[in-house]
């Protein structure tokens, strides 16, 4: 990074959409799935910049729930070193938090997988009490605690903070022992760990390694893929040890490209991984 007064040139620049629940809608849409997003759009830059990359990877499936806000931004700069990756976020606080518990609700009782409803509890434990798969992925925060996601994770099926995270979370030492505190909050507590694959809780701690055929190029992403990849396992029906697998393929793919969206698995990259 620049010290005061200095200018340094990146050697390359990209602009995509951005991760989370943008990314599993978008990509799951991609691999013929009945996908639909809930988002906040305005007539501003931004916002065109957004409907333009959404054209072009052929999304239309979302629903606009920006009624008043003339100037929605959420935008995240995403800096590649060579070992690790750093973020700088800017929010307009323009999310889900402003929507009624109902609106909610309606939104998502079609679904049959959702992602947690940011700040809407209720909705959130109804889905659940209906039968919907619930996943969540917690956002890095420097007051993150375990005490202020206990009610959430009550009702969420797949837990996958990345190990950072987890001892955030947890204020343990070690990824393992984080996810044996983690699976006394939810259902299926997974702890993703970059190279080293990650660790998941199913009647014992269980290791599965990262994929080693795939060729990696920038991880920015890789968790938000892992997760589209389990969405994806629990659509077909697989069992949570194939979900979690399929997940892992998806995350080691995604990092043969640069960014959330370089490199769009294929039916093709899934068969020929994919050995339940």
């Amino acid at each position: 990074m620049p010290d005061p007064g200095e200018e340094v040139f990146a050697n390359l620049l990209d602009i995509q959409l951005g991760g989370g629940p943008m990314l599993y809608s978008v990509l799951l849409n991609h691999l013929g799935c009945k996908t639909k997003l809930g988002t906040f759009l305005s007539n501003n830059e931004p916002s065109k910049i957004c409907r333009n990359l959404m054209e072009e990877m052929g999304f239309d499936h979302y629903e606009n729930f920006n009624l008043a806000e003339e100037n929605p931004v959420v935008v995240t700069s995403v800096f590649s070193w060579k070992r690790d990756r750093s973020f700088l976020a800017y929010n307009r606080f323009v999310n889900e938090r402003i929507l009624s518990e109902k609106s909610v609700y309606d939104f998502l009782e079609d679904a049959r997988v959702i992602s947690v409803p940011i700040g809407h509890l209720e909705a959130q434990k109804r889905l659940h009490r209906e039968g919907k798969k619930i996943v969540f992925d917690v956002a890095w925060n420097d007051s993150l605690h375990m005490d202020k996601l206990s009610d959430v994770l009550s009702c969420v099926d797949v837990f996958a903070p990345n190990d950072k995270e987890a001892l955030k979370l947890t204020e343990k030492e070690t990824p393992e022992e984080a996810l044996l505190m983690l699976k006394d909050y939810t259902e299926t507590p997974v702890i993703t760990m970059g190279k080293r694959g990650f660790l998941y809780y199913d009647h014992g701690m269980k290791h599965i390694a990262a994929v080693e055929d795939f060729e990696s190029v920038d991880t920015t992403g890789a968790g938000d893929n892992f997760i589209t990849g389990i969405i994806y396992g629990l659509i077909k029906g697989y069992s949570m040890a194939d979900c979690l697998k399929m997940g892992n393929i998806f995350a080691g793919y995604s990092t043969t490209k640069m960014g959330c969206y370089g490199a769009m698995i294929t039916p093709e990259v899934i068969n020929r991984h994919f050995h339940p």
